[in-house]
């Protein structure tokens, strides 16, 4: 499974749901302080998944620059806390798969992106046991969510 297909093809959250869970994807990679080419692919397909079209480089850029600018993880943190009460309940399982399967698919997991997890788990209300089934689904292909096609 690739991480397109970890978003349900009938997800259609709206345009501001849709951010909500593009910056939430984006601060989990940006915590550790690079941005892998992988991520930044990894990123690109979310986001062309979730807007239900490809992202041109000049908007994948526009997006990253208007997420970029919380860059220490206390204020990552506390943005993660402010932007989770806007998610859709229904949301909160695609956010987290998400957030684990961008920053995991450059196959370094950091402690900064570790702790971040938790953070977002806990700000999502979710279960030790949710989180363990959540990150089964992620943890693919030898335990690392992998690219897919590049999107179209």
């Amino acid at each position: 499974m690739s991480i397109d297909e970890l978003i349900p093809s009938t997800l259609a959250p709206s345009p501001e749901q849709t951010e909500i869970l593009l910056e939430l994807a984006y601060l989990v990679t940006a915590v550790d302080g690079r941005l892998a080419d992988e991520e930044i692919v990894a990123f690109e397909t979310i986001a062309s998944r979730l807007r239900h079209k490809a992202v041109t480089p000049p908007e994948l850029d526009a997006l990253i620059e208007r997420f970029a600018h919380n860059v220490e993880r206390e204020e990552i943190e506390a943005r993660v806390r402010t932007l989770v009460p806007t998610l859709e309940k229904d949301l909160h399982a695609v956010a987290y798969r998400l957030a684990l399967a961008v920053a995991f698919v450059d196959h370094e997991a950091s402690e900064e992106e570790d702790a971040l997890h938790k953070v977002l788990a806990d700000a999502l209300g979710l279960t030790r046991e949710m989180r363990a089934a959540l990150s089964r689904q992620v943890a693919l292909g030898g335990g690392k969510a992998r690219l897919g096609d590049p999107p179209a």
